[in-house]
């Protein structure tokens, strides 16, 4: 018997993630497939050609028997005059799909929300999707033509054993009744996926040279792009495609469809094509770095737009040893006094790509006092490198005061990680839960599908582990229940453990972040939803300057509401006494911990110490789905430690430590778990003491940010009183007056300039 995979380290120290394997493994499989196609290795161009198209000869001659079936063609004037109703004819024998070059560098991973102009859009980003990954697409059932179906073509019931003696047929294939698909609807005059569903029953077969192929359409000559669509307008299959321009490579010479840089592209031609001449492949990158290049500082023009508009603005850009512009970090007063205020924890969101380039975009947010979500930065990165996010982090800390966060949470990236350990070290640093097990999900779905319920038990092992031995322990024996144990993939995610999973995380100040819309990260919350990936940079921009707006105007919203008494659910005094201490939406959080309280019944285990939890209703999303807890109580130090931890991740008591309360007659809570940074009071102390010392710096941009808040406030309070507004408005005149008078004066003299406002 195989010794289980979590046996074979259970006490080894908290790995550093690291090396080739963990990059092969941790990339999400759509991602690996397409940095493999579009990557160039100058060394190993000259026979790249000849050895891609052969291994795609060769690789593809597993792929006919689907192919043959099921891919679709995009071209409108070939299609059904049916093609808008989702019927079956879109997977006719002799109809192939061809990918778009723009497509094929734009693929990920589909998720609800995403929106397309139109229905063959969302069918091509899917059936793209399908081309990487391994699996085919067709498209199925119309809803009065605004709802369709694009699901596996492995869906449907599976096909009945067949005579051995019989002859299969060259074009079948197994139906496995495959769920996965996405649920596409018309929603405001827009495609929306609705439904997405990305858990293969069966393996997949990804075929990168043939997605190399069809890239190299953008390095191809206007002939050889004229013929390929007079082959694909003739239904040919993509396969026998890429067969007929080996051939013509061996047969006529250097055809060349890998995109290279000037120098490996002028040597490994230089036999073929005269010196004098220019290798118009290396002209076609040079075109495409300059085209990228453009859009980049089109960006750089709009932000600089944006710093005139609002003089708290600005931003950082790094170029290369040409000068050229390559990455970009923007930010603005406002959120340097936020993360100043509220950067004992941060999120670091790397998933998003932005413009027809891929280039990375990067998010660093926080949560304010109310628990709402701040964007402190942003940053358009060069690429994904370590070295690149070095910079950023590097950046963040010289703009934004070199303050250093307690805790940061990522999405699962080797060499964001490896950057943070550099450039900060002493930070404690997570993955997102969310983000590795997703991962999970998706490589090893076939794998997971054939061993029954191994999938809900993994889940509720990482979600409901109280103790790191509890979770090391149930891991070990569920590899060896489900004979998983030669799974490389569980294998690598048992030895970065101690960087996911929420277990290893209980003592650490990680607020919400098993929330809804936290653990999916960032970028699909802020962003996701409102730019697209084809869409410009500028897109992006325009978006995080609504994002800001909506910020200030929520903040309003929270002051005016700190001005109110909540209502309470109960007559219970400790409720009411947290409503006087906690910012509103705090309170509401208390508040429902303070519900669920009445969902269990205490049991003394050892009087004075030692009590037992049990729930005896259920409710609505609990924190951890399992029926019984123990609080440990010192009542010389009068502390209440709970097995749940969420003191310490949230700062806020749960709902085990308010039932306790109740039991023993505490009508208030103790002062030692007032958190100060969830009060109404924090920030406002916090941001007197920032705008202090900003003064002492002369920072004019921070002055400018302190002024327009005091001015925003006042004018709040005083706006729906005339008479009060008139007498502010002299004042303000004649202050304004003596002010422009002293121009001519040493400017340095604050106290003049303090004379003149007391006087007034």
């Amino acid at each position: 018997m195989q010794e289980p995979v979590g046996k074979q380290s259970m006490t080894e120290e908290r790995p550093q993630p690291t090396g080739d394997s963990y990059e092969e493994l941790s990339s999400d499989s759509i991602e690996k497939n397409t940095d493999r196609i579009l990557a160039d290795e100058a060394d190993k161009e000259t026979n790249s050609v000849d050895h891609s198209l052969q291994q795609a000869e060769e690789q593809n001659q597993l792929h006919d028997n689907v192919e043959n079936n099921e891919m679709v063609n995009r071209n409108p004037s070939e299609s059904d005059s049916d093609s808008s109703s989702g019927s079956d004819s879109d997977s006719e024998l002799g109809k192939y799909f061809y990918p778009k070059f723009e497509e094929l560098e734009a693929a990920r991973k589909p998720e609800p929300g995403m929106k397309f102009q139109t229905l063959e859009d969302a069918n091509g980003f899917y059936s793209t999707y399908a081309l990487l990954t391994g699996f085919v697409a067709k498209r199925n059932s119309n809803y009065r033509r605004q709802k369709y179906h694009i699901e596996c073509n492995r869906s449907g019931k599976p096909t009945p054993a067949r005579n051995p003696n019989r002859k299969r047929k060259i074009n079948s294939f197994e139906r496995t009744n495959c769920q996965a698909k996405v649920i596409v609807k018309l929603t405001k005059g827009q495609w929306e996926f609705a439904t997405v569903r990305n858990e293969h029953n069966h393996p997949l077969s990804p075929n990168p040279s043939l997605a190399r192929f069809f890239l190299s359409q953008k390095h191809m000559s206007s002939e050889e792009k004229s013929f390929l669509k007079v082959l694909q307008q003739s239904k040919i299959p993509p396969n026998k495609i890429l067969r007929i321009f080996r051939r013509m490579r061996s047969s006529f010479g250097n055809i060349s469809f890998k995109k290279q840089d000037p120098v490996s592209s002028v040597r490994s031609s230089s036999e073929n094509i005269p010196s004098k001449k220019k290798d118009p492949i290396s002209l076609q990158c040079t075109e495409q770095r300059k085209t990228e290049n453009s859009d980049v500082e089109s960006a750089l023009k709009h932000l600089k737009e944006l710093e005139l508009r609002n003089p708290s603005f600005f931003y950082i850009k790094q170029t290369d040893e040409d000068n050229i512009v390559r990455s970009i970090f923007w930010t603005d007063a406002r959120s340097r006094m936020d993360y100043n205020i509220f950067g004992d924890f941060i999120s670091v969101d790397t998933t998003y790509t932005t413009n027809r380039h891929n280039l990375p975009v990067a998010t660093i947010t926080g949560i304010n006092n109310h628990g709402r979500t701040l964007l402190l930065g942003c940053a358009l990165l060069r690429d994904g490198r370590a070295e690149t996010f070095k910079w950023m982090f590097q950046t963040l800390l010289q703009v934004l005061g070199g303050k250093i966060p307690g805790s940061i949470i990522t999405n699962q990236d080797e060499p964001l990680g490896r950057a943070i350990a550099e450039v900060l070290p002493q930070v404690r640093l997570r993955f997102w839960k969310c983000d590795v097990m997703g991962k999970a999900h998706e490589r090893i779905a076939a794998f997971m599908a054939a061993r029954g319920n191994i999938k809900l038990e993994l889940d509720s092992l990482v979600d409901n582990s109280l103790t790191e031995m509890e979770f090391e322990e149930g891991w070990s024996s569920l590899i060896e229940r489900y004979d998983a144990s030669k799974n490389e993939y569980l294998q690598f995610m048992w030895r970065i453990r101690k960087i996911w999973a929420p277990v290893y995380f209980r003592q650490d100040f990680y607020p919400f972040a098993e929330s809804l819309g936290r653990g999916e990260g960032m970028n699909i919350v802020l962003f996701r939803n409102y730019v697209l990936p084809k869409d410009r940079i500028e897109k992006f921009i325009e978006r995080y300057e609504e994002i800001q707006k909506t910020t200030l105007k929520t903040d309003d919203e929270d002051r005016r509401q700190a001005g109110t008494v909540p209502s309470c659910f109960s007559l219970q005094p400790i409720e009411k006494h947290s409503s006087t201490i906690y910012t509103r939406q705090i309170f509401l959080k208390v508040q429902r911990e303070l519900l669920h309280s009445t969902a269990f019944d205490v049991h003394v285990v050892k009087k004075g110490s030692v009590y037992r939890l049990e729930r005896v209703f259920n409710y609505e999303n609990p924190e951890f789905d399992r029926n019984a807890f123990e609080v440990f109580v010192d009542p010389v130090s009068n502390t209440f430690i709970c097995q749940c931890a969420k003191f310490a991740r949230d700062r806020l008591l749960c709902c085990h430590i308010f039932r306790l309360f109740t039991q023993l007659g505490i009508n208030e809570i103790p002062g030692q778990y007032i958190v100060p940074r969830w009060t109404d009071k924090f920030k406002e102390e916090k941001a007197k003491q920032y705008t202090e010392k900003c003064l002492e710096k002369a920072d004019s941009t921070a002055r400018y940010e302190m002024l327009m808040s005091k001015m925003a406030d006042l004018s709040k309070k005083i706006c729906s009183d005339g008479t009060k507004c008139n007498a502010f408005m002299l004042e303000f005149d004649s202050i304004q007056e003596k002010l422009l008078a002293t121009d001519g004066e040493n400017p340095r003299d604050n106290d003049n300039c303090m004379e003149i406002i007391t006087t007034s």
